[in-house]
């Protein structure tokens, strides 16, 4: 399946038809029809007392997690996320040398309820992991480090886009609109028209909305895909996925996910080295370890911003806080392993004068972002911050 690069660019997605083909159909339907019985029975098994349904039916949108659902009678599902017509396709329009699966589900109807419309949104948060302006900025300079699929079983039109609002931030009636009512349509908003077999892949980054969760029959795989040796620091740098799949599968893909599951570890280590030379105040070691991360010239301070984020993770976690994982437990917790908490202490430090210029005066809601308020830019990037700057600021963290 040959996809048109530049139009991906230009709109922010493509619709293609066929990506299940029709031969397929009904084994992915069944292997995932599997995987929803068997979930719903669990589910009615855990139900706490009193109750008439367990989680899954009770659910809006109930949603599969392939890694966590996947047995010998539904692999099929997941194989074919492996296919020319999916990681193929991810592969034409990410520039990367591999590019890995970083999220498997299903997004599926709800068993008891029209729950209607949801809020429009963009899939990262207020500031995180970077300030929209810079994420978009990465793109245009590098092409996608993330890509999102609807992949419909059946008729779906529940999932509506604004095309091209990856290449802006929001527009101030847009803003309006959100915080009148964040559920109704945006203007230029339109539905995605997928027939059965029919799949949309669009970037995170793009304005979109489910329009309307009813009990409609709704059977759409949810995948996402991510770089490994990207031009910069990826968008999303983290998995979702965790092993415990992997004897369900042929021979060739359980090798495929042996492989990313090295290579995930790989890229984590390759941040700690970064950490590392941070916490040792040795710049020209830094600078040869940030290169691995993000070769290209341009853009860097998008990725000095994502990994404050994971400092502030990490630090996070080394004192007992609650905080959003770094990555999924797995990883979170290899990670957690490589530094003390006096060393994230120090990194966190080092990453203060940066930090301080991605902040805004105080926490608050903004606009299509997930998550609750936040204390940082999101529409913004510094303009007086540099590399160097960076580098002369761990000065301020040295003993007199």
């Amino acid at each position: 399946m040959k996809v048109d690069r530049t139009q991906f660019m230009q709109d922010g997605f493509i619709i293609l038809r066929n990506v299940v083909p029709p031969g397929d159909l009904e084994r992915v339907r069944s292997a995932v029809e599997h995987m929803v019985e068997r979930r719903r029975e669990i589910s009615q098994q855990q139900r706490l007392p009193g109750r008439e349904h367990g989680d899954w039916s009770a659910s809006a949108q109930p949603r599969l997690r392939f890694d966590a659902d996947c047995d010998a009678e539904s692999a099929a599902a997941l194989e074919f996320l492996l296919g020319d017509t999916t990681l193929g396709v991810a592969r034409q329009l990410i520039d990367a040398e591999e590019v890995a699966l970083h999220y498997m589900a299903c997004i599926c109807s709800s068993d008891t309820q029209d729950a209607g419309p949801a809020r429009w949104h963009r899939d990262i948060g207020a500031g995180t992991p970077a300030p929209l302006p810079g994420m978009i900025a990465n793109m245009e300079r590098h092409g996608p480090s993330y890509l999102q699929w609807n992949i419909a079983l059946y008729e779906d039109s529940v999932f509506w886009i604004v095309p091209q609002s990856h290449k802006r931030i929001n527009s101030a009636a847009e803003n309006r609109q959100l915080a009148d009512d964040p559920s109704a349509p945006l203007p230029g908003g339109t539905p995605v028209e997928l027939g059965p077999g029919d799949g949309v892949v669009y970037t995170h980054l793009l304005l979109h909305w489910g329009s309307n969760y009813t009990r409609k029959l709704r059977r759409t795989i949810h995948p996402g895909f991510r770089p490994f040796n990207f031009a910069a620091m990826p968008n999303v740098h983290w998995r979702h996925w965790e092993p415990g799949f992997f004897h369900y599968l042929s021979p060739p893909a359980r090798r495929q996910f042996e492989a990313w599951d090295q290579r995930f570890f790989a890229e984590i280590d390759r941040y700690a080295e970064i950490f590392r030379t941070i916490i040792d105040g040795e710049a020209a070691a830094f600078q040869t370890a940030f290169e691995q991360v993000h070769p290209s010239p341009n853009e860097r301070l998008v990725t000095l911003a994502m990994l404050n984020q994971l400092a502030l993770r990490l630090g996070a976690s080394k004192r007992g806080e609650a905080a959003s994982p770094c990555f999924n437990e797995r990883d979170d917790a290899y990670m957690d392993g490589l530094f003390t908490a006096p060393q994230s202490e120090t990194l966190q430090r080092r990453f203060a004068a940066l930090d301080e210029r991605m902040r805004q005066p105080e926490a608050r809601q903004q606009g299509s972002f997930q998550g609750g308020p936040s204390p940082y830019l999101s529409e913004d990037m510094p303009t007086d911050f540099s590399m160097e700057d960076f580098i002369a600021s761990w000065k301020d963290d040295e003993p007199n």
